[in-house]
């Protein structure tokens, strides 16, 4: 099995030229908001996803790891609850036609801090029970360090058919309004809290 690489990045770019009083306002209270979000950010690392056989399903591997640990344990501490999404898609490419959809799956967890129990709390899909450890880099290594998404059975794929796997992740507040945060998550390779990810290869 062969695999080739492209990686797609986003890039944002913003302008504006102030014409009234107010909009020159409006842009100082924007640099103000972005320069405190900024202060709060920080980096996540994602692991290029690969694909597999786990007994006999067409599994999509990843992995998610966060850097500067200690701003987030803060911020988890001060009572933020911060969701994880993760969205995988995989397509047979067609070099004549549009591409076919094979599998779509969405790997939500969520992330929070319990005060009484001294505990940080970390959901799985698939678990009725969460996972609980007072350590979070111990927890997020336990949950996130290996990411494993079933996409169907393995006999998806076909000798000499080439394939396309699409991921999609975002991090953000739980309870925030969709496209709203309090915290910025910067990927690794990319200057916004979503990334995507694509993979493609021939069986």
């Amino acid at each position: 099995m062969t695999y080739s690489v492209d990686i797609s990045r986003a890039r944002v770019r913003a302008s504006a030229t102030p014409r009234t009083l107010s909009r020159l306002l409006t842009g100082v209270v924007l640099v103000l908001t972005l320069a405190v979000s900024t202060a709060r950010a920080q980096t996540i690392s994602l692991m290029a996803p690969s694909i597999a056989n786990v007994s006999g399903m067409l599994t999509a591997r990843f992995g998610v790891a966060v850097e500067e640990m200690p701003v987030l344990k803060g911020e988890l501490e001060d009572g933020a609850q911060l969701a994880l999404r993760c969205e995988v898609r995989l397509y047979e490419v067609s070099d004549y036609w549009l591409d076919s959809h094979l599998s779509t799956v969405v790997f939500e967890s969520a992330l929070a801090y319990e005060p009484l129990s001294k505990e940080f709390v970390l959901t799985l899909p698939g678990r009725p029970a969460p996972l609980r450890n007072k350590d979070l880099v111990a927890l997020l290594r336990q949950g996130w360090g290996v990411v494993e998404i079933p996409l169907g059975p393995w006999d998806l794929l076909q000798r000499g058919q080439k394939y396309s796997l699409h991921l999609d992740t975002a991090m953000s507040e739980a309870d925030a309004p969709q496209g709203f945060s309090r915290f910025i998550y910067f990927w690794s390779w990319d200057t916004g809290a979503n990334n995507s990810f694509q993979l493609d290869f021939t069986y």
